[in-house]
């Protein structure tokens, strides 16, 4: 009986899987081991994933694979390592990623430039069993092109600046309820910035057609293919694969810049966890 987990900062999806094969899904808050701390780490196993297992009777868990965002270096894959062991202390642990579990998920085995595109951002090439090569993520300080984080960045910068067209302006002032000054104070006193700019994506949907959101947008991912996918020399020869809510949602967009900058995107899915149950069905 296996549990099977991947996280971002805005949530986290888990699948068990048991002798049949049989699943059961789950979703709880995000796990960012680069931002949370272990007391926080713990709070969410023990109050959202533990009930929920006991509620539904599955147990017992042999195997846990943990595909998580930050969760990228020796140190953070042993705080991961520590905090699942809450869960089952006698399972097996595999904590890694949340890139791995993405290549996974979406190559089929086939060497692949493997994408990430959510709240966060990231990048590898995977030679079909283990990533290659990866660049650090830098987070939405320092990086993160291209996710929902920069983009909501980018478009909140603009916004207050008074760089956005007056139309789209009076419409997101209106929508929101709000003043300038109020945006600026919930910036600063955000407890999760990097969520707090990323949710502004969903106006950003709503108002896809106008040509302010079509530009901002392909200009964000031109940053990311610039920055994060041309690092490589092989992105030109492996097909590109996108995982991710702000590929799935804007994936027209991603596409067109693509397309403009000679790459071949093949698959974009939205949530890595289908491709994962899919993967550990199959293997051990």
């Amino acid at each position: 009986m296996k549990l099977v987990a991947d996280s971002g900062a805005t949530g986290t999806d888990w699948a068990y899987i048991d002798a049949q094969n049989k699943v059961f899904q789950f979703r709880t808050s995000g796990i960012n081991v680069s931002y949370l701390s272990e007391k926080e780490l713990i709070a969410i196993i023990q109050n959202e994933v533990i009930p929920t297992l006991e509620k539904k009777g599955l147990f017992p868990i042999h195997d846990i694979y943990f595909y998580g965002a930050g969760c990228s270096t020796p140190s953070k894959q042993n705080i991961m390592h520590k905090t699942l062991s809450l869960i089952s202390p006698n399972a097996a642990i595999v904590a890694d990623h949340d890139m791995l579990g993405a290549a996974i998920s979406i190559s089929h085995g086939d060497k692949m430039c493997v994408c990430i595109l959510g709240t966060g951002s990231n990048t590898c090439i995977y030679n079909g069993k283990t990533i290659a090569k990866n660049i650090l993520s830098l987070g939405y300080v320092l990086g993160d092109e291209g996710s929902g984080t920069y983009i909501g960045m980018q478009f909140i910068q603009q916004l207050l600046k008074g760089k956005v067209p007056q139309d789209l302006t009076d419409i997101f002032f209106q929508e929101n309820h709000k003043v300038p000054a109020d945006i600026v104070y919930e910036v600063y006193q955000a407890p999760k910035m990097g969520a707090y700019f990323a949710a502004y994506t969903y106006f950003l949907k709503r108002h896809i057609h106008h040509p302010y959101v079509e530009n901002l947008l392909k200009d964000c991912f031109r940053d990311f293919f610039r920055e994060q996918v041309f690092q490589f020399s092989e992105c030109h020869e492996y097909s590109i694969g996108f995982v991710g809510s702000i590929a799935y949602v804007f994936e027209e967009q991603l596409r067109a810049v693509g397309l403009e900058l000679s790459l071949k995107i093949s698959a974009i899915i939205q949530n890595p966890i289908e491709g994962l149950i899919t993967y550990y069905q199959h293997h051990e």
